[in-house]
This record gives C-alpha cells, structure tokens and sequence, in this order.
C-alpha cells in the first residue's frame, strides 16, 4: 500500500519535518554520491505570500538534507510558464533563487528530445537535468486549478517542459479529459522518487494563480505522486476517482486513490469550507466535451478592467493569439479560445475572469 505523510507545520519545524520524511522514506542511502534535482512549483514570478509557487523554507530544508546526506550534486529548477522574464528574477522573487543555496538552475538552458507514448505527440523536448538526475524530489504546491481540479505532484511535472514549449501542447487536445492524459503521459517521462508538497499556504477556488489563498500549515508527503494528489483531493473535499487526472492515472497502475487503499500517517481532514472549482453538472458536461462540439462547450475569458494593467502578459502567453488588444484593454477572440486559460494562470493581477458556464452562455446570447 502507498504511503502518504501528513505533517503539521505549526507543531513542528519545517527542517524537522523533512529530516523526518527523509528517514521514513530511506532517501539518505538513494542520494548519497548521487545527482539529485528538486523541483518545485515556480509558476512565474510571484511573491511566497501570494501562495502561488512552492514556499522557499521547504525548499531551503530539502537543500540543507541533501547536503548533509553527501549529494554529489544538487540542481533546484522548473520551467515556468513566464517566457518572457529571466528565470533567475523569478526564482529571486519567489524567494527560491535565495532559498537553494547556490543550487538554483536555469534548467532551460539545456533541453533533450525524448521519445513519448502519447497518442498526441510522439517526441517532445524536456529540460536535460531531469534524464540526468539520479533521483528526483518533486515540490508541488497544495492548490486547484479551473482547468483540471487540482494542481498537485502530477501536473508540477509539466514542468520539465521548457517554458513555450507547455502552452503549445494545449493546442493539441480538445477536451479536459485529453489533456488531462497528456499531462500523465508526460509525467510518466520521468516518474518522481519523492514528493514533498507545500500545503503551507494553500490556494482554494479559481487557482491555480489568482485563488483565494487559504493557511493550511502541512507538509505532505509520499514517494508517489497518485497516492498523494488523492488524499490532496480529499482534503479538499473532493473525491479523487471524479479527478480526470487521478482516473487515468489509476487507470494506469500508477497509484492508488481509493483513499481507504492508502496508508495515511497523520490527520488526514477535510478542510471545512473549502472552495474547489466549479465541478456541478453543467461544468462535467462541458469538461466531456467531445471535438466537434468543442466551440460551444469552450469557455470565453473576461478581462477585468479595474484589475488590469496592460501588461499584455495574457497576449505573450495565449497558445493560439486568441488574445489581442481591443479599445485599449485585452479581450479573448471567442472563435479562437481554447478555454486553457493561461492568460488566467499567467496574470500578475489576478484581472482574468472565468464565469460559470451558465454566465459563459448568457454571456453569448448578448454578444460577447
């Protein structure tokens, strides 16, 4: 049975509780002489407190284990989705470039084509490190994601993908199932060895950049990804098998998410009155769109005018130039959206709404 670590923060140090999972998880005698990579949730650059990216003492905790574990070599590093900002001021800004010690990487500056099994892509290039690395620690971060539920140790490795590289992929499926298996298909490239996920400061509602953020002061921890994003998914008070991304990946014997299947040390508890995105009726009817209804099942975003600040950052990021400046301010081309929503996830300002379904559809009987 899997195995998941669910430890209190405000009970215990933070370098405490690694040392801890360390122990239990045996990761001293698998990293000694070994080229270890850490990879966090570094999603652009966004200060700790907004609870966007992995918090910078967890990561700082991890790099002082592993150093005194006789690493051979330590790489922190994720490919962010901020294409346009160097990496090293967004690691500064998150509080990671500080917190890795001298280990941060810009991991995107050496890339490897590696074969995939993917019935929608058949090569893809990833950052070099993560072939390379002995053993791989992957930090994610404890939010949701109006895309695909959640966002935890199984979609953070849709960061070994160098920057443009991810947007590009949304053009390739047409429905949230399809890229939910992609996004499998990805992180079975390079399946972590440990999990560490930073549920310090949570995110709760239209995450995965401009939720509302939520103190849940844990640490959770397993060396599989599946088993962890499941009791995630319950703390939050969802059930897993309803998560297109833990369905495909059971589907896949690639972990358990029945969450009486899963060895849980410590509180696991729902979190009372937590916000999860929309998942009624009408939004799982859209979510199995299938392609040729696509269009009608899409969601248009809306710009908030009173948020935004023309940074044109949706514009830089949109996969398909669904966004362009119209009477001053951004707006999306409905006959080109996609419904990623990476001009959501990549705005600094939190100006991008997604409505309901139900206001998307009322939104079209006027006209926009």
């Amino acid at each position: 049975m899997s195995k998941v670590i669910i430890s209190d923060v405000q009970n215990n140090e933070i370098p405490e509780i690694i040392k801890n999972v360390f122990e239990i998880f045996g990761v001293e005698d698998k990293v000694k002489d070994k080229k270890v990579l850490v990879k966090p949730n570094i999603l652009g650059p966004f200060p700790p407190e907004r609870g966007v990216t992995t918090d910078p003492r967890v990561i700082s905790a991890i790099v002082q284990e592993l150093k005194k574990c006789r690493s051979k070599e330590i790489v922190v590093g994720d490919n962010s989705g901020s294409i346009h900002f160097d990496p090293f001021k967004i690691a500064k800004i998150t509080g990671i470039l500080d917190a890795s010690e001298g280990c941060y990487r810009n991991i995107a500056g050496e890339v490897l084509e590696v074969k995939v099994e993917s019935k929608f892509i058949d090569e893809l290039f990833i950052s070099k490190i993560v072939k390379e690395a002995d053993y791989v620690i992957n930090v994610p971060k404890f939010k949701t994601h109006s895309l695909t539920t959640i966002t935890g140790a199984i979609k953070n490795m849709f960061g070994i993908i160098p920057g443009g590289k991810k947007a590009q992929l949304h053009t390739l499926n047409r429905s949230i199932d399809e890229f939910a298996e992609l996004l499998v298909d990805i992180y079975q490239i390079r399946v972590p060895d440990l999990n560490i996920m930073d549920a310090i400061i949570g995110m709760e509602g239209a995450g995965p950049t401009n939720g509302k953020i939520r103190i849940i002061n844990k640490i959770i921890s397993s060396d599989n990804s599946i088993s962890l994003d499941s009791v995630m998914a319950a703390m939050m008070g969802l059930k897993p098998d309803i998560i297109e991304l833990l369905q495909i990946a059971k589907e896949r014997n690639l972990g358990e998410i029945d969450i009486s299947h899963i060895i849980v040390d410590g509180e696991l508890k729902v979190i009372s009155g937590f916000k999860t995105p929309n998942n009624g009726i009408l939004q799982r009817i859209r979510k199995k769109a299938v392609p040729h209804i696509f269009n009608f099942a899409s969601i248009k975003p809306i710009v908030n005018h009173n948020k935004c600040k023309i940074c044109k950052k949706c514009i830089e990021v949109c996969p398909v130039l669904a966004m362009s400046l119209t009477n001053k301010f951004p707006e999306a081309d409905r006959k080109k959206c996609i419904s990623c929503f990476c001009c959501d996830e990549h705005c600094p300002y939190g100006a991008i709404i997604l409505p309901s379904w139900q206001q998307d559809i009322f939104n079209r009987l006027k006209g926009k």
